[in-house]
């Protein structure tokens, strides 16, 4: 079955206002476990694992309390919104009904702007839209042009939040709504794109906060909606999971933090980019199922806590990329005995693609500020992936205006700039950490002590010596991206231009 019945039963309790505690215990070869609800003993579940013995006696305990899954979110409502803010019409096609009177099955799809999408079935018209509402809204965040048009920012309104996007309370509101659709680790915060703080310029704080007042709605989706949970790193930032989405049967990256407003930053900065060679966002929610971590396996489960003071998570769907980092590839590099040549044209390449993923951060006004190997990735398709905005913030868009203050020290020390240690400072931080990656995507170093003796002499405009003989075109400008002055390094767009220049020549 779907239905998670230790959640059903959680928001049961808690919306009673009545204690619930799982008992687990070791029975011979099975494990077996009882839930005790408002002081009442419920029968006992067994399984195979303990995860399974306390689903099998949640449901046990529903079916004794008459709890039925009422978790749903309204997607006819979502893509309605959708389609006006986009202007696109929409409509609901009914494309069969089948089955025996006393249990029919309906079918309907949507068709967007003359483009179908998937089928969706249930055992009644409302049902059977939902489905296929929910199936076209992950098509259509899938889709190119998601960015411009598609993006929940753009789908939700600043000025006056869209009533329709709320659950509705019964069957019959969800049918109005179908019927009536028509055409139509860091304390710092994220500053605003302008010191005039206009409505336009603040409105992507804004409207993250809509975007997650509204997804908190979708309590406990990570633990119904996904499967195949794997655990990809772990820290003080919190936990990233691999996992499978079962609705479209893709892999997706999920990334969970512990919800702080500060936490919406890294959320803000990816919903507003979509480029080849930065990490995709897609969506985001809150949930108030307390992650339980187990540590030998690293393995996922939630419970729900019955205080009103727990803790709630903040949810992040991302793209799922490779495991292996650029700080991988380039341990991997110092390990060979690889050709100068060919090394310097494959840094180039990757150089490229960064600098155009740190062009289109800059071009949103915003600032990365912890660029490191480590947070720059491989997507699927091998192309480079930036990653980790969790101390991105925006700059003042007036170069004329002073410097906002910002939260002092944020980002890795190895590649901070010299002005990062105080509170002014704009985006050239990245192009200076940008210099620092790209002389270690070219020059062979080795581990330990040695290697940070050389990186902090790159830090001070000291290469080696034989670097400038080798890497003429390279050391030139990686000498001015290290400058010491901000207003004395190149813009990320003037490094793009001055790399392509360069492809022919290194490649032939």
């Amino acid at each position: 079955s779907d239905t998670d019945y230790v959640t059903s039963l959680n928001t049961y309790c808690q919306k009673k206002k009545i204690t619930v505690k799982p008992r687990e215990s070791l029975c011979l070869v099975t494990k077996c476990c009882t839930f005790i609800v408002d002081g009442k003993t419920f029968p006992t579940g067994y399984g195979v694992s303990k995860k399974e013995a306390k689903e099998e006696a949640a449901k046990l305990a529903c079916q004794s309390l008459g709890v039925t899954d009422q978790r749903q979110t309204n997607f006819i409502g979502i893509v309605n919104h959708y389609c006006q803010r986009t202007k696109r019409t929409l409509n609901f096609i009914e494309v069969e009904r089948s089955g025996p009177p006393h249990n029919p099955q309906f079918t309907y799809k949507l068709v967007i702007n003359n483009k179908d999408y998937p089928e969706g079935k249930g055992k009644n018209s409302i049902e059977a839209k939902q489905k296929a509402a929910q199936l076209a809204w992950a098509a259509l965040q899938e889709q190119s042009d998601w960015d411009s048009k598609g993006s929940l920012r753009s789908a939700v309104s600043v000025d006056s939040p869209p009533s329709i996007l709320s659950t509705p309370s019964s069957l019959e509101s969800v049918e109005a709504s179908s019927q009536s659709m028509q055409t139509s680790t860091s304390d710092s915060v994220l500053f605003t794109d302008s010191s005039h703080r206009s409505k336009d310029k603040v409105c992507c704080f804004k409207t993250s906060l809509l975007v997650i007042d509204f997804l908190s709605s979708c309590l406990y989706r990570f633990s119904s909606d996904f499967d195949s949970r794997k655990c990809l790193a772990k820290g003080g930032f919190g936990h990233v999971f691999a996992a499978r989405e079962k609705l479209v049967d893709k892999y997706y990256a999920v990334k969970i933090v512990r919800y702080k407003e500060k936490a919406l930053r890294e959320v803000t900065a990816l919903g507003e980019i979509s480029h080849d060679n930065i990490v995709r966002y897609y969506n985001c929610w809150i949930d108030d199922s307390e992650p339980e971590w187990d540590n030998a396996t690293d393995t996922y489960s939630s419970s729900q806590s019955s205080s009103d003071s727990s803790p709630k998570y903040l949810y992040i769907k991302m793209e799922l990329c490779d495991t292996k980092t650029l700080k991988d590839w380039i341990n991997k590099k110092n390990e060979e005995s690889l050709q100068e040549t060919k090394r310097r044209a494959e840094s180039l390449h990757l150089a490229q693609q960064i600098v155009s993923g740190v062009e289109c951060i800059h071009s949103k006004k915003i600032i990365h500020r912890d660029l490191k190997p480590a947070n720059i990735m491989f997507g699927k398709d091998g192309k480079v992936k930036i990653g980790d905005f969790g101390l991105a913030t925006a700059e003042t868009d007036d170069d004329n205006v002073k410097l906002m203050d910002r939260t002092d020290r944020a980002g890795t020390r190895s590649y901070m700039a010299p002005e990062q240690r105080s509170k002014g400072y704009g985006r050239k931080v990245d192009i200076f950490a940008l210099g620092l990656i790209y002389f270690e995507l070219l020059w062979k170093l080795s581990s330990g002590h040695e290697r940070g003796k050389v990186l902090i002499n790159a830090r001070n405009r000291m290469l080696p010596e034989e670097f400038s003989p080798k890497f003429p075109q390279e050391n030139q400008i990686i000498l001015s991206m290290l400058s010491e002055k901000p207003e004395n390094r190149p813009e990320a767009s003037v490094l793009k231009t001055e790399m392509e220049k360069w492809t022919h020549s290194f490649t032939t």
